[in-house]
């Protein structure tokens, strides 16, 4: 509170009282606006935005691939072509991950396949990770 304020309620003058009640309306009114921002933004963190998917109406065929270290893949000769690749480097290992938006893989259904692929020399590549999510 500022000091007009205290000063005028140890007068216990009328005018103390108006701005005790302007103070506090003051307050309440910038507690209500911060509590409705925060649930705001609190529902939005919750629900997300649905994402829109563009389907190509055709899937991309992958290549059927076991998950065995010994293998070698020379990925850049025969892998389509991803929605997105991520590569780069865990350790001593080079790491890909390919991901396809519409794709017909082993026995899953068409949508959202990611294969990751780890290689000591970025020629040799072996699987080591697969997934599919389906149409929801």
């Amino acid at each position: 509170m500022t000091p007009d304020i205290m000063a005028a309620i140890l007068n216990n003058s009328t005018r103390a009282a108006q701005e005790l009640v302007k103070f506090s309306l003051t307050l309440l009114t910038a507690v209500l606006k911060a509590l409705m921002v925060m649930s705001f933004v609190g529902l939005t963190a919750c629900v997300g935005v649905p994402e829109r998917r563009k389907d190509a109406g055709f899937a991309v065929m992958l290549p059927f691939m076991r998950m065995d270290g010994g293998e070698c893949y020379y990925l850049d000769d025969f892998m389509p072509t991803p929605d997105n690749m991520v590569s780069g480097k865990s350790s001593g290992l080079h790491v890909r991950y390919y991901t396809f938006r519409s794709a017909t893989y082993k026995a899953w259904e068409q949508e959202r396949v990611m294969l990751a692929f780890y290689s000591r020399d970025s020629r040799c590549w072996s699987l080591f990770e697969e997934y599919s999510t389906g149409r929801f």
